[in-house]
């Protein structure tokens, strides 16, 4: 793939977005959820963890960006032919790390099942979801696509983000306005995306760049204070679909498509296409490195605050392994379908 034909931006919004999702996982982890939060290391983890949480949003809004002119054909759903592929795969691998490293038994109909109930690869739950949203997407774009003003998508946007996002803050304590709808965050995403990318927000960097710093510490004190003195405390409002991340997540990635990356140089680019194109895999398989890396470092560094400081070799450490992994995922699917098309 030449990066010409490549919007790098998106690129790096997922590179971005697959490297946090490894972060997230640092703290699930490491025992993070299970010490109060009333110690320096626990705000600035506490603070981390905030930010790290733009991940998901992330993938949801490149997706948006990405597909939003797809429409109902054949070749359109051809293409979930490699993610289930890569989901397959990954199956297959976490069950047979399961089973020589953890020590836990599968029959060939458990086997089975696991990979239709999403069990399999531990953290295939986005897989679920995304597939759902994949069968949506024509139809949704058959709503975005013809409201012809920018105004009837401000309100096509605003409203799902009022039904999704709105009431994780508004019903905190007391429901005041409806909230049903809140498990729909990935269709708020997607549009919120697609808007984003037809019409580019028109700050500059430094004011996005600052009140992304600014809004990142206040949900950070905010968070702090409804955990102080306990564990912390993962409500609707920090969760993927949380007001918190919504504004957070708009903001870096209106952040990353202001970027000039075309001076970059070509070996730079080609690393940031290939992590990209490999980010679905590298997710997915992160679970088996997850859980030999953490279960050393939990083994050897007793007091949980400690283990921030291998947050550098822990993380980068799970990403270099799991994107391998990936790449021989990705060597197999070219292998197999290209001979295909060959023929």
């Amino acid at each position: 793939m030449e990066s010409k034909k490549r919007n790098l931006n998106l690129d790096l919004t997922k590179c971005i977005a697959v490297f946090t999702v490894l972060s997230v996982h640092f703290f699930y982890n490491n025992g993070f959820y299970s010490i109060p939060v009333s110690t320096p290391r626990m705000y600035l983890m506490t603070g981390m963890r905030t930010l790290f949480m733009v991940c998901v949003p992330l993938f949801l809004l490149v997706t948006g960006a990405l597909m939003n002119k797809k429409t109902l054909s054949r070749r359109y759903y051809r293409g979930i032919v490699h993610t289930l592929f890569i989901y397959l795969l990954s199956c297959i691998v976490c069950m047979g790390f399961n089973y020589f490293y953890k020590g836990i038994p599968y029959t060939p109909l458990q086997a089975i099942l696991s990979i239709f109930d999403f069990s399999a690869a531990q953290y295939s739950w986005y897989v679920e979801m995304y597939l759902g949203l994949f069968l949506m997407i024509p139809f949704l774009n058959l709503i975005y696509q013809n409201l012809t003003t920018k105004r009837q998508k401000q309100i096509l946007v605003l409203t799902f983000l009022a039904l999704t996002s709105l009431p994780t803050v508004i019903n905190y304590y007391k429901e005041l306005i409806p909230n049903w709808w809140q498990g729909f965050y990935p269709i708020s995403y997607y549009f919120l995306g697609a808007y984003l990318s037809e019409y580019p927000v028109s700050m500059k960097k430094r004011f996005l760049t600052l009140l992304l710093f600014i809004w990142v510490i206040f949900c950070t004190i905010f968070n702090i204070h409804f955990s102080y003195g306990e564990k912390f405390v993962w409500e609707i409002y920090n969760g993927w679909g949380g007001f918190q991340n919504v504004v957070s997540s708009a903001l870096l990635f209106a952040l990353i498509q202001k970027l000039d990356l075309s001076r970059l140089p070509s070996l730079i680019k080609k690393v940031m296409i290939q992590i990209s194109v490999l980010s679905f895999g590298t997710y997915l398989v992160s679970y088996i490195f997850d859980q030999i890396f953490y279960q050393k470092l939990n083994q050897t560094v007793l007091f949980m605050e400690d283990r921030l400081i291998y947050y550098p070799l822990i993380v980068p450490a799970v990403f270099i392994c799991s994107l391998f992994v990936s790449q021989c995922f990705q060597f197999l699917y070219q292998l197999i379908f290209r001979k295909q098309k060959k023929r």
